[in-house]
């Protein structure tokens, strides 16, 4: 373990990881203060439907985004420590022109499929305002360009303040929305004012990071053009990664809507405050991730130090996850009791949900790892065999189980996608000697 903490990129890794967290800590302190004053000024029913539009918007971003951070930081990290600024600039301007056509088409398909399918989903009419206005977020939450770019520059301090603004204009417009008694209409302007101004910092973090580097000429959105002065494999890598990301992202959501159509629309409410408080307990492990990714990236996968060094966060996160699973256990009832009686059903969902943090936790470093090794499909396979297995278990265990059922179809899920991923890694570490980088790789 003392040599661990010798490691040099290991540490950079847990100071990236701390810098992180302190500010996601006290965002998360901040959002506490958004969501209770959310639970208590509505009831269970509204804080569904609130639920249900959020959830909505994020299923459809999901579906439609491209991972353009991927595209950013694969071909263009090692690129950029060349000196080679003009291969940087067509991942950048290849990334936003993703994000541009895959934010505009999923908005309008988003909306379009809320005026057809809306009551098929269980978002009635009288909601349907709200949740178009929600839809103007789409291409923001879909896009993720920005976040490659900074990562690209080391800019860990942007992101990590980022995490704070939204969580605070969050709370002080619930606890004008509550004291105002806005109702149902206010908090949802209030968390769709919010996610914008988040969108806005971050944007306005990349361009002046940009403009630093004397680089905004790459802020020219290009798809075609751009795609081919890129190294071949570019398409096949970021529809995998796409994929596995609409895979790995749409659990939350589609189990929030499924819970709704078949428990009820209160149920949705409360799996949804299971999950933000699952969610805010995971955290660190997350932060970890997101250290730990931009730095295995820039190391050859053909050498054992990247393995090792996956293995040692993956270790370290599952510690981590253990924590959490008993910080669920002591205090998920404590702190569900803050939002009101009305909401104890939460703290018992948590229990069955909470073993999915040590497997969710463990198997986060290993897809990174996968990712620059340029097997992005094993985790796609990994994900797509986890989802046919989960979505049918989740029907039947909450139309006969009810919501603890959801819970524990939900922690399945998980350990499964966890034991593949594992199973994939092995597999890539014995025959890492084959492995081509991206920018190695001839262009197209």
């Amino acid at each position: 373990m003392k040599g661990w903490f010798g490691d040099d990129l290991f540490r950079i890794v847990l100071k990236n990881a701390g810098k992180l967290g302190s500010t996601k800590l006290i965002g998360a302190v901040i959002g506490l203060i958004a969501l209770v004053s959310t639970g208590r000024a509505l009831h269970p029913h509204d804080f569904g439907v609130l639920t249900l539009i959020t959830s909505y918007i994020e299923t459809i971003a999901a579906i439609g985004q491209f991972q353009s951070w991927q595209i950013v930081l694969h071909y263009g990290s090692i690129p950029w420590q060349k000196g080679e600024r003009e291969t940087v600039k067509t991942s950048i301007r290849l990334a936003l022109g993703l994000d541009l056509c895959a934010g505009t088409l999923s908005m309008v398909g988003g909306m379009l499929a809320l005026i057809f399918l809306g009551e098929k989903i269980g978002i009635h009419n009288r909601h349907e305002t709200l949740v178009l206005l929600y839809c103007t977020l789409i291409p923001g939450i879909g896009s993720s360009s920005a976040y490659g770019i900074l990562r690209l520059f080391d800019r860990i301090d942007i992101v990590s303040r980022q995490q704070m603004v939204s969580p605070i204009i969050r709370a002080i417009l619930c606890l004008i929305a509550w004291i105002t008694g806005a109702g149902l209409t206010g908090f949802v302007v209030a968390w769709y004012f919010a996610a914008l101004v988040g969108q806005i910092y971050i944007w306005s973090g990349a361009i002046l990071e940009l403009k630093r580097h004397d680089l905004l000429s790459a802020l020219r959105p290009s798809l075609i053009a751009a795609s081919r002065r890129m190294p071949k494999g570019l398409w096949g890598f970021i529809w995998t990664a796409s994929i596995t990301t609409i895979l790995e992202t749409v659990w939350e959501p589609v189990s929030k809507l499924l819970v709704g159509k078949l428990v009820s629309t209160s149920s949705a409410g409360l799996y949804s405050l299971a999950m933000e408080f699952m969610d805010a307990v995971q955290r660190p492990a997350k932060l970890l991730e997101k250290s730990y990714y931009p730095e295995v990236v820039r190391m050859n996968p053909r050498t054992p130090a990247p393995w090792k060094l996956a293995v040692r966060t993956s270790l370290l996160s599952a510690a981590l996850g253990l924590v959490a699973m008993l910080v669920v256990y002591i205090g998920g009832k404590p702190a569900i009791s803050m939002f009101g009686h009305r909401y104890g059903s939460a703290a018992t969902l948590m229990m069955w949900m909470s073993p999915s943090l040590i497997f969710f936790m463990a198997g986060l470093p290993m897809e990174g790892v996968l990712y620059t090794a340029g097997r992005s499909h094993y985790i796609m396979v990994a994900q797509l065999i986890a989802v046919i297995f989960y979505i049918p278990l989740l029907i039947y265990m909450s139309h006969h189980y009810g919501l603890n059922g959801a819970g524990l179809a939900y922690a399945l899920g998980i350990f499964l996608v966890t034991l593949i991923t594992f199973a994939m890694t092995g597999i890539t570490y014995f025959r890492r000697h084959s492995i081509i980088l991206p920018h190695e790789r001839e262009t197209n």
